[in-house]
């Protein structure tokens, strides 16, 4: 694993801080979601299309909250993780100049055991940190997928908005909101995943 520890240790706590705005902008979008429920309720059958519409935007903000989450519990283990890694790597490269440096053949019968023990460790740290990293990458691309299909769903809803008569305004003022918190979850996404490629390469 041939990364800069402090830049990767720093990163994945940037990356929470994002995804916890990313949370909170999500519970926004909860509430939104359930404003536009009721204002739908009250258009009755002129905006039966859009009932519909409004649990998928609650539906999606509730999936959005629980990866953030999940994201940032990632992000914070990811940022442990490099820091055994390092002190793994640490102790392996003196054990190595102990043997290099050793005279006397039977300390170096000693520290052959003790080197493929913590070499063994350190392979265990890389999968965990590999695994950990795919995890957090998997997470916050989902996460897009679904702001991209927020996005797509506030072009319907705001055409069916104009079917609503005195609903209207209110019904497309509500499209504009979901849509703003939408690109602003993006962003923190969009942030995050920059931060975490600035640190591994």
């Amino acid at each position: 694993m041939q990364v800069d520890h402090n830049k990767l240790t720093i990163a994945a706590a940037m990356v929470a801080a994002e995804l916890h705005y990313a949370e909170l902008t999500a519970r926004q979008l909860t509430i939104s979601a359930k404003n536009a429920a009721a204002i739908v309720l009250r258009a009755g059958s002129r905006a039966a299309g859009l009932s519909v519409i409004s649990s998928f935007y609650d539906e999606l903000a509730g999936k959005t909250i629980k990866l953030a989450r999940a994201i940032n519990t990632t992000a914070v283990s990811l940022s442990v993780i490099t820091v055994a890694e390092w002190r793994t790597t640490t102790a392996l490269s003196r054990l190595r100049q102990a043997y290099t440096k050793a005279q006397d053949s039977q300390f170096r019968s000693r520290i052959l055991p003790l080197e493929a023990r913590i070499t063994e460790q350190l392979t265990g740290i890389e999968a965990r940190f590999q695994g950990l990293l795919g995890a957090l990458n998997s997470d916050l691309q989902e996460i897009q997928k679904h702001m991209r299909a927020i996005d797509v769903v506030a072009v319907t809803s705001r055409l069916e908005a104009h079917r609503t008569g005195e609903f209207k305004e209110g019904l497309l003022q509500m499209a504009n909101t979901i849509q703003q918190q939408t690109s602003d979850i993006k962003a923190h996404i969009t942030r995050s995943m920059t931060l975490l490629n600035d640190a591994m390469y």
